[in-house]
């Protein structure tokens, strides 16, 4: 039963995360700019590795930072 409730995790590539969130490739491997949280999923070895990250953190993030932007506008609002 449990693997039926199981959240299903999409993995997408680092340039597609990047993309998503407006940043840098190199941001999103090096856990900068807010994303420390977000997990790497690494496939493979030595210089063939290759990174991906799950879309369901990504879309949380996102629309985390888009509700912390709107509070603060709100907050802003009232203050003047």
């Amino acid at each position: 039963m449990s693997l039926l409730k199981r959240k299903s995790n999409t993995l997408i590539g680092v340039c597609c995360a990047a993309t998503l969130l407006d940043l840098e490739e190199s941001t999103l491997r090096k856990g900068l700019a807010g994303t420390e949280s977000l997990t790497q999923v690494r496939r493979g070895y030595g210089k063939r590795q290759r990174v991906s990250f799950i879309l369901e953190e990504i879309l949380d993030l996102k629309v985390g930072w888009i509700e912390a932007a709107q509070h603060t506008k709100s907050r802003l609002k009232l203050a003047a």
